[in-house]
């Protein structure tokens, strides 16, 4: 391998043995084949951990790695101490790549000198396929300075990790935050925030599958955790730059006070929420729009919530 040029490619296993076979051939057999491929089977229950092992007798590239089970984030976190590449992908062991989806991306990382290349996506849940394009203006089209931060806002594709290849600098040192569900939330506007040059093609190269037993595509998905995540963002990147500037710290306190809004108004009763203090609801208030201010007034009201 010229370890100039790896591509080390981290795929969190996970009770997936019906799919992980057709995902590890799809990163075997891309067309850009300095790969490093690592398996990190977090504690499945099944099957997956064997094949794992056995997909290590077939390719020298890949490596296994077994561990108790910490979720996605700690598969993911874990998997990065193995990864030697000089570019870094990651991919969720249900789906599976086009065979070009590395040799493109990585083509343009290199020819327009990228910090990070996505590329679009087709949606399948097995029967039917959709496909998941950039708004047009971000298309096929180099984004620089702070306008890459500001796709965070705005492109489901910028809001997931696994549709694209990193230079190693920007995933260095930032940890996928343990025991949410919603990490992408997080670790997604950190990389953009370090990055000042991208790309969106308009190739659908990766497969994402909508998996009914997964965690994401759950009806009990929490909504508290995309609440955290993205404070935990905002915070983070008042850690790691403290001359950001005020115009990303106030956009992301308004996400979060909308994603606290839908909080609260949610009906399901296993998330019912009692109390906030003076502070939230100022915070809340002060950071929606007047339509939603309105109606977080009227649902404090209606169910009660205490203001202490």
């Amino acid at each position: 391998m010229n370890e100039e040029k790896v591509l080390s490619v981290i795929v969190p296993v996970y009770k997936v043995e019906p799919y992980l076979k057709r995902c590890v051939d799809s990163i075997i057999h891309q067309t850009y084949k300095n790969l490093q491929i690592i398996l990190v089977d977090d504690g499945s229950p099944d099957l997956c951990g064997s094949i794992c092992d056995e997909y290590t007798q077939k390719d020298s590239r890949i490596i296994a790695v077994h561990q108790k089970n910490e979720g996605l984030s700690g598969a993911r976190n874990n998997g990065m101490l193995f990864a030697k590449g000089q570019y870094i992908a990651f991919v969720d062991s249900d789906d599976w790549l086009h065979p070009t989806m590395y040799e493109v991306l990585i083509n343009l990382i290199e020819k327009n000198n990228l910090d990070i290349a996505k590329c679009s996506v087709v949606s399948s849940d097995g029967n039917n396929e959709s496909k998941i394009l950039p708004r047009k203006r971000n298309r096929d089209k180099i984004i620089t300075g702070k306008n890459v931060f500001d796709l965070y806002y705005t492109e489901f594709l910028c809001k997931v990790v696994w549709n694209a290849v990193y230079k190693r600098k920007i995933v260095n040192r930032i940890l996928s935050p343990v025991g949410y569900i919603s990490e992408d939330n997080y670790v997604s506007g950190r990389y953009l925030y370090r990055s000042n040059r991208m790309m969106i093609t308009s190739k659908c190269l990766y497969y994402y599958y909508k998996n009914p037993t997964s965690i994401t595509h759950s009806p009990n998905k929490s909504l508290i955790d995309i609440c955290m995540c993205t404070q935990m963002l905002r915070d983070d990147l008042l850690k790691e730059d403290r001359s950001i500037h005020k115009r990303y710290i106030c956009k992301l306190n308004k996400k979060l006070a909308r994603e606290l809004y839908h909080f609260i108004r949610y009906t399901d009763s296993r998330y019912r929420i009692c109390s906030i203090t003076h502070e939230q609801k100022k915070f809340i208030e002060n950071n929606l729009d007047l339509r939603r201010r309105i109606i977080f007034m009227v649902i404090l009201i209606k169910k009660h919530i205490k203001i202490i």
